[in-house]
């Protein structure tokens, strides 16, 4: 049983090899925030995504459940980071950008917590995906394990591991590339 996952690693590849190298098509800015973005742990994180699917047994499910949690919420975090540092000019002259107050600046979207990112990505990018992101972010947060909150089940998480691929689907759609360049979708 793959459910995608081979589909999610090819895509996440194939988005970190443009990415990684886009200097000189994208704008500095963008190029350099993608520089400092860890893509490549983005795809290493991809590529545990089977260790999911395998039955957990009774005495680490629950672990193992949070920790798929945990994946998904870093990955879909980073997938949106990912997007606003493509389009790093259009939202720093958004209104809409979070400003810092105390420092009078914008802050940058790689320093933006999820639940902002998460905003803000509902009203600039897909809104459709509000309930899935609030509840990766939710389920992903019981790493931080003092504190009792549902986590879901094996067969949840593997459903949002599928839904996972759409998302990302979704995030490369609303991305730019160069007229003849392989679409990461087509991975």
């Amino acid at each position: 049983m793959d459910c995608g996952i081979q589909k999610i690693i090819r895509i996440t590849k194939s988005l970190n090899d443009f990415w990684l190298n886009c200097k000189g098509w994208a704008p500095d800015s963008a190029f350099a925030l993608i520089q400092e973005a860890r893509l490549d742990r983005q795809l290493s994180f991809a590529k545990t995504l089977p260790d999911y699917l395998e039955c957990f047994s009774a005495d680490v499910k629950e672990a193992k459940i949070i920790l798929g949690y945990a994946t998904l919420r870093s990955m879909s975090e980073s997938s949106i980071k990912l997007f606003f540092s493509a389009y790093i000019e259009d939202y720093l002259k958004d209104s809409e950008a979070f400003f810092d107050h105390k420092t009078n600046k914008i802050i940058q979207p790689k320093k933006l917590k999820f639940n902002s990112l998460i905003s803000l990505y509902i009203k600039k990018g897909d809104p459709s995906f509000d309930t899935y992101l609030r509840r990766i972010q939710s389920r992903g947060n019981a790493i931080h394990h003092f504190n009792d909150c549902p986590i879901g089940t094996q067969t949840e998480l593997i459903e949002d591991i599928i839904f996972y691929k759409d998302f990302l689907l979704a995030i490369n759609e609303q991305l730019q590339y160069p007229e003849g360049m392989r679409n990461p979708k087509d991975a």
